[in-house]
C-alpha cells in the first residue's frame, strides 16, 4: 500500500456537482457579462443583457457574446428554449456559458427541454466556448450537436433523449467537421434507446472524460482521430459499450463497462462490451478497463476476435494488460469499499481528470493496496470512491428524558480509515436554548423544564479542524416530569398441572430517572423472598398447603425511592376424578368391621391407596356418603383423623330410610379419615368419587380445576330438556349431554345436582362415564323427590350416562360446574376448609332466629368471613334444610335472579343435607330461596374457590 493521503475537497470544486456553476477554461477576465433569466419582470431578447434587464432567452445572449463574454444564465422553473450556439472565442479570450442563482429551489442546473424534433443545443460552427452546468434533453432526437465547431469544452450537467419517442438518434451527436470537443462530468441518459455519443467520419481530438452512460446505448466513434476514453462509466442494456471502427485512433482507458439495467436481449448477435474493428486497432490503446458483459455476450472483439475475458485479451493482443473481468469484479455504477476498481487506474491516461463526475479530488483508500500509475489513487470508472468518514448515530442516554434527570448525550463518528480527528469540535444545541461546543462527542445536559408532550429538536453539528463543516444530526424526543418508582405484580393459579403453585407476572418501571437497584417479591407464606432483575417476568412459587396469600413486590431504585404493589393470590390442589369406587360399607366389612355403628361411634376409614386413589400427595377425597338402616334419628360427620371432631355434620338422616349426600374431606394423619355416628344405630356407605393432589404433572390429562358456573338446568325428563319427555324405565340409561358453553377440550368432569321424583318403585341412581360402576349417587322411595350432587367423569363430546336402577322416575340434573383440564382463566383451585357452620337459623347464627317461610330468600355473607378471601369466586356448603311445614325445594345462588333449578328438596318434615358448589356476588354473598311452606336451614362451609 502506498503511503495514504487525504486528499481536501475545496468549495470551489464541490461547485462542479451536476447542475453547480462549472470552472471552464481560464482566460483573461476582459469580456461582458451578459444575463440570461427568463423569470425576470424585465426581460427582453432585444434589450442589452444586463443584470438590470436580462435577456429572456438563452438565443439573443448566444447571438450577442463576444470573446471572452460570460453569459450567466438564471437556473429557473421554467425551461429555456432550444439555443443553437454559432459563438467564436479565441484561445485566450473563451466565450463561457455558466449558470447563475434563479428561482428554482432545485440544485440542478438550468434545463434546456425541446419539445420537437430540435436538438436542444446546437453548436454550429463555434469555437472556444465553454459551457459548465446545464441539464439538456430532447423529445425525438440529439440532444447536443456538434457542427463544423471547435475547441469546445462542455461539462458537469446532463444530457438526455426521452423514452417517450423511442430512436436510433445518438444523444450526442458529433459530425466529420468538429474538433477539439471535450465532454466532461456528464450524465448521459439515452433512455430512447439509441447511442449515448457518436461522432462521423473525419472528427479529431474528441474527449470523454469520467462521464456516465447508463439506460441505453454506448459510445461509438467512426473515422474519428484521437478520440480518448478516459474514467468513463458505461451502462449499457446490451453490451456495446464502446464501438471505435472505421480507422479510428485513440485510447480507451480507466473505463467500466457493465449492463445496465438488467433486461433480455436478443440471443442473436449480442455485441461485445468493447468493440475495435481491424482498421481501428492498430491506432487505438487499451488497458486499466473493468468489463462485465451480458451472459451471451463477450468482453471485446478486437480486430474481428472475440475474446471473453481480459486475459484472454491480453494474451491475444497484448492490450489490457491491467484490465478486470467478470472474474474479478461484480461491477455497479459506482464502487464500494474494498472493490478492484478503486486505487488502480492509470492517472496518466489521455483526458483523465483530476476530478470525477461530482468533481471531487481524487482520494487514496489506506485499506486498498495502490495498482494504478501516477499517485495510485485514481479510481476506474465516473465516480471516485471517497473517505466515507461521517456523521454516525447521533444518541442519548437514558432514552426516556425527564427534568432533572442528567442525559448524555454521543455523537459518533463513521471513520473506517482512521481519519485523524484531532482539532474536531462539536456543537451541541439542546433545543432549549442552550448550547455547548465540546471537544470530544459526548456531553451531558440536564433539562430544567418539561415539554408538556411536545418535542424538543436537539442537534450535533461536527467541524473538522478546518472549520469546514462534516453534517448535523438531530434527535426529537419529548422532555417530561420525573415519573415515580412504580412496578406492578399479579399472579395466575389457574395452571391445574402445577397444584399449590402460583405463577405471578411482575413489571418494574422501565426508567424512572434512577436505575432500580431492589426488586423483591415475597409469597405472602413466610418463604424467603425472590430477586429479580428484568423489568418484567414472571416467577413461579409452589406453597406448602392450599389457600389465599398476599404476594409483595418491593422495589427501591438508587434515589431511595421506593414502591410496593400487592395481589392475592388462591393455590390449591388439582382434583382428579375416578371412577366410583365403594371402599366402605359395614353391611359386609369393606373398609371396616361388619357391624353397625353405634351412637356416637367412630369408624376410622383408609383412603389413601383404596379405590383408585395414590398412597402419597393427596389432601383431600370426594366421597358419596349414605346412610342405611337406621334405628334413629341422627347425623353423621366426617373429618381428618387425627383432628378434632368439627361441630358441622355432614348427613343428615331419620330411621328407617337411606339417604346419601356428597362429602369433600380432607385426608388426616396416615391416609385415614373419621365417620362419627351421633345417634342409634346405622350402617354407613362410602363410595369414592375423585381426589385433590399436589403432584405437578404436565402429561395427566385428569387433572383439573372446578370452573363454577350460574346453575343451569340441563335435564328434566318431565319436560322434555335434555331427553325425551317422560319418565325414565326401570334399568334404562339416560344419556346426558353438557351444554355447549360447557363442553370444552378440557371439560374432564362435571358437577350436578341429581334430583329423583316421582318413582314408582324405590330405586337407585347412578352417574357416570365409561363402564357402569356398582355404586349408586341417589337412593329414592316411591314417590318420593330427592336430591344429592354429583361429581363425575365427563366423557367424549360432553357427554353422561344416568343409570336408572328402580321404577319408572322422572330425573333432573342442574349443572353447578366442570372441572377442567386448562390453563388461561378456566376454572380455578379449591381450598378445603375445616367444616365450620355458618348458618343455622334455629339460633340465629349467620341470620336471624327465625324459619324462612315460603318464597323467602336469606342473604347470607359467605366470603370475607370465616377464612374464605373476599374475592373468593364460590363456596362448597354442605346445605341442610330441617322440618319444612310442607313439601319444599331449596335453591342457592350467587348473582343474578333467582335460577330455576333445585339444590335441596324436602318432603313435609324432612332434614336433609345436600352438598352445594354455590357462586359468590360481588359483595361476597350467597343467596338461599325457599319454595314452600316454612323450614330452618342450616349452613357448613367445606372449602372455597380462589
Amino acid at each position: 500500500m502506498s503511503r495514504r493521503r487525504l486528499l481536501a475537497t475545496s468549495a470551489a470544486v464541490l461547485s462542479l456537482l451536476i447542475g453547480g456553476a462549472g470552472v471552464g477554461v481560464a482566460h483573461a477576465d476582459t469580456g461582458t457579462t451578459l444575463y440570461v433569466d427568463d423569470a425576470a419582470a424585465g426581460c427582453s431578447d432585444t434589450g442589452p443583457g444586463s443584470q438590470a434587464e436580462p435577456f429572456c432567452q438563452i438565443q439573443p445572449a448566444a447571438d450577442a457574446a463576444a470573446p471572452g463574454d460570460t453569459v450567466d444564465v438564471a437556473r429557473n422553473s421554467t425551461p429555456y428554449a432550444p439555443v443553437t450556439i454559432a459563438s467564436v472565442g479565441t484561445t485566450d479570450a473563451p466565450i463561457t456559458f455558466a449558470v447563475a442563482s434563479g428561482n428554482s429551489s432545485s440544485t440542478t442546473g438550468s434545463v434546456v427541454v425541446s419539445k420537437t424534433s430540435t436538438p436542444a443545443m446546437t453548436f454550429s460552427g463555434a469555437q472556444f466556448v465553454d459551457v459548465t452546468g446545464f441539464n439538456i434533453g430532447s423529445l425525438g432526437t440529439s440532444a447536443l450537436v456538434f457542427s463544423q465547431s471547435q475547441h469546445i469544452s462542455y461539462g458537469t450537467g446532463s444530457v438526455t433523449t426521452s423514452p417517450s419517442a423511442p430512436g436510433t438518434a445518438e444523444t450526442i451527436a458529433v459530425d466529420g467537421s468538429s474538433s477539439g470537443i471535450s465532454l466532461t462530468r456528464l450524465r448521459i441518459s439515452p433512455q430512447s434507446g439509441g447511442l449515448a455519443f457518436a461522432s462521423a467520419a473525419g472528427a479529431q481530438d474528441i474527449t470523454l472524460a469520467d462521464d456516465l452512460v447508463l439506460t441505453g446505448g454506448g459510445i461509438s466513434a467512426a473515422g474519428t482521430t484521437g478520440i480518448h476514453l478516459a474514467g468513463d462509466t458505461i451502462g449499457t442494456i446490451c453490451g456495446n459499450a464502446v464501438s471505435l471502427t472505421d480507422g479510428s485512433s485513440g485510447s480507451v482507458e480507466n473505463t467500466v463497462a457493465l449492463r445496465y439495467p438488467a433486461r433480455s436481449c436478443s440471443a442473436t448477435g449480442t455485441p461485445a462490451e468493447i468493440t475495435v474493428d481491424s482498421s481501428s486497432a492498430p491506432q487505438v490503446t487499451a488497458d486499466y478497463n473493468a468489463v462485465n458483459p451480458l451472459s451471451t455476450g463477450t468482453d471485446y472483439d478486437w480486430a474481428g476476435t472475440a475474446y471473453a475475458t481480459s486475459q484472454a485479451f491480453q494474451t491475444g493482443t497484448g492490450q489490457g494488460a491491467h484490465d478486470l473481468d467478470q472474474t474479478d469484479v461484480t461491477l455497479s455504477t459506482s464502487p464500494s469499499e474494498h472493490s478492484p476498481l478503486i486505487d488502480s487506474a492509470d492517472a496518466d491516461a489521455p483526458g483523465e481528470l483530476s476530478t470525477d463526475l461530482r468533481g471531487a479530488w481524487r482520494a487514496d483508500d489506506p485499506l486498498v493496496t495502490d495498482t494504478g500509475t501516477g499517485a495510485g489513487d485514481y479510481d476506474r470508472g465516473a465516480l471516485e470512491f471517497l473517505d466515507p468518514l461521517s456523521l454516525g448515530t447521533f444518541a442519548h442516554s437514558p432514552t426516556n428524558v425527564y427534568v432533572g434527570i442528567p442525559v448524555t448525550f454521543t455523537e459518533d463518528i463513521y471513520n473506517p480509515w482512521s481519519d485523524s480527528l484531532d482539532g474536531y469540535s462539536y456543537a451541541f444545541d439542546f433545543g432549549d436554548g442552550t448550547t455547548v461546543t465540546s471537544k470530544t462527542g459526548s456531553v451531558t445536559h440536564t433539562y430544567t423544564q418539561s415539554t408538556m408532550g411536545t418535542d424538543v429538536n436537539a442537534t450535533v453539528t461536527v467541524y473538522r479542524a478546518s472549520g469546514s463543516k462534516l453534517g448535523t444530526e438531530s434527535s426529537s424526543y419529548p422532555v417530561d416530569t420525573l415519573p415515580p418508582l412504580t412496578g406492578s405484580i399479579s399472579c395466575d393459579t389457574t395452571t391445574p398441572s402445577l397444584p399449590d403453585t402460583g405463577i405471578c407476572n411482575f413489571t418494574a418501571s422501565d426508567y424512572s430517572g434512577y436505575s432500580v437497584t431492589s426488586d423483591r417479591i415475597t409469597f405472602g407464606d413466610g418463604s424467603a423472598a425472590v430477586s429479580v432483575t428484568d423489568s418484567d417476568g414472571y416467577v413461579q412459587h409452589t406453597y406448602a398447603r392450599a389457600g389465599t396469600y398476599t404476594v409483595t413486590q418491593q422495589l427501591t431504585d438508587s434515589d431511595g425511592r421506593t414502591a410496593t404493589d400487592t395481589t392475592r393470590t388462591t393455590v390449591g390442589p388439582a382434583y382428579i376424578a375416578v371412577s366410583p369406587k365403594r371402599i366402605l360399607d359395614t353391611r359386609n366389612g369393606t373398609g371396616a368391621a361388619k357391624r353397625r355403628v353405634g351412637p356416637g361411634g367412630v369408624v376410622r376409614l383408609k383412603v389413601l391407596g383404596v379405590g383408585g386413589v395414590p398412597v402419597s400427595r393427596v389432601t383431600a377425597v370426594t366421597l358419596n356418603v349414605t346412610d342405611t338402616d337406621a334405628t334413629a334419628s341422627s347425623y353423621v360427620t366426617v373429618y381428618p383423623y387425627g383432628t378434632s371432631r368439627p361441630t358441622a355434620s355432614s348427613l343428615d338422616f331419620t330411621a328407617g330410610r337411606t339417604n346419601p349426600n356428597l362429602v369433600t374431606v380432607r385426608v388426616g394423619s396416615d391416609g385415614y379419615i373419621d365417620l362419627y355416628n351421633a345417634h342409634g344405630y346405622v350402617d354407613l356407605i362410602a363410595d369414592v368419587q375423585g381426589y385433590f393432589t399436589t403432584k405437578a404433572s404436565t402429561t395427566d390429562s385428569r387433572m383439573s380445576n372446578l370452573y363454577p358456573v350460574t346453575p343451569t338446568r340441563a335435564l328434566d325428563t318431565r319436560d322434555g330438556t335434555g331427553a325425551p319427555k317422560g319418565k325414565v324405565a326401570p334399568g334404562s340409561t339416560t344419556t346426558l349431554t353438557l351444554p355447549k358453553a360447557a363442553r370444552l377440550p378440557g371439560t374432564v368432569g362435571a358437577v350436578l345436582d341429581i334430583t329423583a321424583t316421582g318413582g314408582t318403585s324405590s330405586g337407585v341412581v347412578t352417574v357416570y362415564c365409561g363402564s357402569r360402576p356398582s355404586t349408586s349417587n341417589l337412593n329414592y322411595r316411591t314417590g318420593q323427590t330427592v336430591s344429592n350432587l354429583v361429581v363425575t367423569k365427563v366423557c367424549t363430546g360432553g357427554k353422561i350416562e344416568i343409570y336408572n336402577g328402580g321404577g319408572h322416575v322422572n330425573l333432573t340434573a342442574d349443572l353447578q360446574g366442570t372441572y377442567i383440564n386448562l390453563d388461561g382463566g378456566w376454572g380455578s383451585p379449591y381450598v378445603p376448609a375445616n367444616p365450620t357452620r355458618f348458618l343455622d337459623t334455629r339460633n340465629g347464627t349467620g341470620a336471624p332466629t327465625a324459619p324462612l317461610g315460603a318464597n323467602g330468600t336469606l342473604t347470607v355473607k359467605a366470603a370475607g368471613v370465616h377464612g374464605v378471601p373476599a374475592d373468593a369466586t364460590a363456596v362448597l356448603v354442605n346445605l341442610t334444610g330441617v322440618a319444612p311445614t310442607t313439601g319444599t325445594h331449596l335453591t342457592a345462588y350467587g348473582a343474578g335472579s333467582l335460577p330455576d333449578v333445585y339444590n335441596d328438596t324436602l318432603s313435609t318434615g324432612e332434614t336433609r343435607p345436600v352438598l352445594a358448589v354455590i357462586p359468590v356476588d360481588t359483595n361476597g354473598n350467597i343467596h338461599i330461596h325457599n319454595a314452600n311452606g316454612s323450614l330452618n336451614i342450616v349452613a357448613d362451609l367445606e372449602g372455597y374457590i380462589g
